[in-house]
């Protein structure tokens, strides 16, 4: 078991040709993950981002920025043994992962050989919604029971939610006012993945994201809703995998 404050390896492979980082959404933990540890291929080594203000993690100070995010991320990963980096971010982790990717190709460090940007619109697309991070408390808990990413039971739990709030707060500023336009063409592939019932982002705003990599393999679409990573997992797994496999053994076809 590799563990930092920040990156969580449950378990290391001296032997595993690639390490997946996975980036949660907001308000996410690494918990999001951790059902993947037994069903990736073996040749895989999976390392979970742990943000603080939950999990492991809870009641430590959440970032207030991305930058400072990214910046925490990219050191950490330059600690850790070489290996090829693949990157799976959901919603806010989709942009961490961008953020991250840029900030090594700037900085001239080895760059994942691909990354799969799921259930978020492109960097440079300027959020339609209004920001729902500075709603009253009982506001915003009506947002989150809508977006359905978060159990109920959690948002019916007054006492667990005046402690999450700020955490939650945090992360959808984090989210809502993000906007990047940078033009850089980062030399690695790109997958895009979208729910179907997705009310949150349209086509229109994922397909920038493929102005910004120098290669791509497409969207895929899952059945479910903005949170189709936790409605099904497994279709969600099962294409992952497939992707990975890709370059384990070169020639595997999906």
């Amino acid at each position: 078991m590799i563990r930092s404050p920040l990156i969580y390896i449950p378990r290391p492979s001296a032997n595993a040709k690639i390490r997946l980082v996975c980036f949660p959404y907001a308000g996410g933990s690494s918990a999001i993950y951790t059902p993947w540890i037994d069903k990736l291929p073996q040749e895989v080594e999976l390392a979970l981002i742990q943000l603080p203000g939950r999990g492991a993690r809870f009641g430590q100070q959440p970032y207030q920025t991305i930058n400072t995010m990214v910046e925490d991320v990219v050191e950490e990963l330059g600690k850790l043994p070489p290996k090829d980096l693949f990157f799976y971010g959901h919603s806010m982790g989709a942009r961490v992962a961008y953020e991250v990717t840029l900030m090594l190709h700037r900085e001239k460090c080895p760059l994942p050989i691909h990354i799969v940007a799921a259930g978020s619109m492109a960097p440079r697309v300027p959020r339609k919604a209004k920001n729902s991070y500075n709603l009253t408390d009982n506001e915003f808990i009506e947002h989150l029971m809508e977006l359905k990413g978060t159990p109920e039971e959690v948002l019916t739990n007054r006492d667990l939610m005046e402690l999450l709030l700020p955490t939650l707060r945090a992360d959808f500023k984090i989210v809502e006012t993000y906007i990047n336009n940078s033009t850089v063409v980062i030399p690695t592939k790109l997958s895009v993945f979208a729910g179907k019932q997705d009310l949150t982002v349209e086509l229109a705003e994922l397909e920038p994201w493929f102005d910004v990599f120098q290669e791509n393999d497409g969207i895929s679409w899952f059945a479910g809703g903005h949170f189709f990573i936790n409605e099904n997992s497994h279709d969600v797994l099962t294409v992952l995998s497939k992707k990975v496999e890709s370059y384990l053994r070169p020639g595997f076809a999906f």
